[in-house]
């Protein structure tokens, strides 16, 4: 057989070198500046925060509901007003103590579990970037405007008496204050760590909300004011000083003691007010 001669070969083109090799600008790149501080990954940051303030407002709303199931009071408007339901057309004194005790009141057992379960998401991460003086802020203040929208918009709306319980209007106020912690941390959080803050916080509050427009008894006056006033609230507060904040000065101790004295005394009139039979 004879040799068949091949062809020489061309020598391989070698690979075209990256952009970088070629010290090409890729403008998709940008460098790191080295005087910015590194994210903050926020629950290594503040994660071992026990958040006792959101335990010592679920366990006296579990206690109520238990002591009215008890006393088969769950769900009879004569009840619910002795045991401090917000209500319309009373004297403004008879009034203004329900704005608080209201939110540990609850109609049912699903009221209880949705409003619990959203407490236990939205209080431990008020807690922890707000710090707990901020909490007890929010939760009271924020509870009492939603409860006082509610009663005014019922009032001027409403022909007879109405009766409204439970503490979404306060929880709603913890997400308004949650959507604009992770606004002001935006710079400081990890990568995505705000936007999911954020969009956890809109899901609960969207699903509430949905709630009002199919399901009739939900409050969303209570929900929208709450929204709004933690918002707002939470402008003023200092940030954990973990997340690079300030933390909570005097004012803001001074603040959150007497929130939760007002949430103390408010609940204590309440089972007062209940066991007297009004």
């Amino acid at each position: 057989m004879d040799d068949l001669e091949q062809p020489p070969r061309e020598p391989a083109e070698p690979a075209e070198p990256a952009p970088a090799e070629a010290g090409e600008f890729d403008p998709g790149y940008v460098p790191p500046d080295p005087e910015e501080p590194p994210p903050v990954e926020l629950w290594r940051a503040v994660g071992d925060v026990q958040p006792w303030g959101t335990l010592l407002v679920l366990f006296p709303c579990a206690v109520m509901f238990m002591l009215l199931a008890s006393r088969r009071a769950l769900g009879d408007d004569d009840s619910l007003l002795a045991w401090g339901a917000n209500a319309t057309h009373l004297a403004p004194l008879d009034s203004a103590w329900r704005l608080l005790a209201s939110t540990f009141l609850h109609a049912g057992p699903g009221h209880l579990f949705f409003n619990a379960t959203t407490l236990i998401i939205f209080g431990p991460a008020v807690e922890r970037v707000f710090t707990r003086w901020g909490f007890w802020i929010v939760y009271a203040a924020g509870g009492a405007l939603a409860s006082a929208a509610s009663l005014m918009w019922r009032d001027a709306h409403g022909g007879g008496v109405s009766f409204s319980v439970g503490a979404s209007g306060a929880i709603f106020a913890l997400g308004g204050a949650l959507m604009v912690g992770a606004f002001r941390l935006r710079r400081r959080l990890a990568v995505g760590r705000a936007r999911s803050l954020a969009a956890a916080v809109l899901y609960l509050a969207g699903t509430g909300f949905a709630a009002g427009f199919t399901r009739n008894g939900t409050d969303n006056i209570a929900h929208a004011a709450g929204l709004v006033s933690g918002a707002l609230i939470a402008t003023a507060l200092g940030v954990s000083p973990r997340l690079g904040g300030r933390g909570a000065g005097a004012w803001t101790r001074s603040l959150g003691v007497l929130a939760a004295l007002a949430l103390a005394l408010s609940l204590a009139w309440g089972i007062r007010s209940g066991f007297a039979g009004r």
